[in-house]
């Protein structure tokens, strides 16, 4: 069975799962029995039901291999706040590496778009502070850019807005990503970069400090789902 042909035949189980709710008890009773008979007839469980209305839309990490730690926790940040899902995808050979966001709807479009908006905002934020470390010994320069830029980070979380979805919604998700990848997932647990010098303190008081500006707001809900606005009132121009 295609994913087009699942994803059918799982509207048509839902729409009968939906009306198996109705206060009508004879149709709902009949829509009952359709659903139990479509899920025996394609061997399909409630959690592939569940997993058909997920989708994935794809980001770019930055690299083909495994991107920096910041980055993760970009992702897992905006992840968290649309309510989806994410995997990374590593690339090789002519392949770029991807972030995957999974959810329901427009939730991945939104988190994907958001991603690429605020990892080009960090990237010319690192450049702009890592020009001002040619003082500094490589090793020290890429430890103070790598904490400036987590501290970036950390400072996104708390101005993003929790657009968190549904129990129904994770366990959706969850599902999709048992169904597609099963156990394969791992869980990245590297470090990120640890302050050793008074210096190192300042790149995080930097990083900071550089995202102060850096907004999102909650996209208004319509038939058409809107991007979510993002401002910085110093680096506008990238939008």
């Amino acid at each position: 069975m295609t994913e087009a042909e699942l994803k059918k035949i799982a509207r048509k189980i839902a729409a009968c799962l939906a009306l198996a709710n109705s206060s009508n008890s004879g149709e709902a009773e009949a829509a009952k029995r359709q659903a139990q008979k479509l899920l025996e007839k394609y061997n399909l469980t409630a959690a592939d039901v569940d997993a058909a209305s997920v989708k994935e839309t794809l980001s770019k990490s930055g690299g083909k291999y495994k991107p920096p730690t910041y980055l993760c926790s970009l992702a897992a940040i905006i992840a968290k706040s649309f309510g989806c899902g994410w995997v990374f995808k590593s690339g090789g050979g002519y392949s770029a590496s991807t972030t995957v966001f999974i959810g329901i709807g427009a939730k991945p479009d939104l988190a994907a778009y958001t991603f690429d908006v605020l990892r080009r905002l960090l990237n010319k934020a690192k450049t702009d502070y890592t020009a001002t470390l040619k003082r500094y010994k490589p090793a020290n320069r890429t430890r103070m850019a790598a904490l400036f830029c987590e501290a970036w980070v950390w400072r996104i979380s708390e101005q993003v807005a929790d657009f968190s979805g549904t129990e129904q919604e994770k366990t959706a998700i969850a599902a999709y990503k048992t169904n597609k990848w099963g156990d394969k997932l791992k869980i990245d647990n590297r470090a990120g970069a640890q302050p050793k010098k008074t210096s190192d303190h300042n790149a995080i008081a930097a990083g900071i400090n550089a995202a102060a500006d850096v907004k999102l707001h909650k996209p208004v809900q319509a038939k058409a789902a809107k991007k979510p606005a993002l401002t910085d009132q110093r680096q506008a121009e990238l939008f």
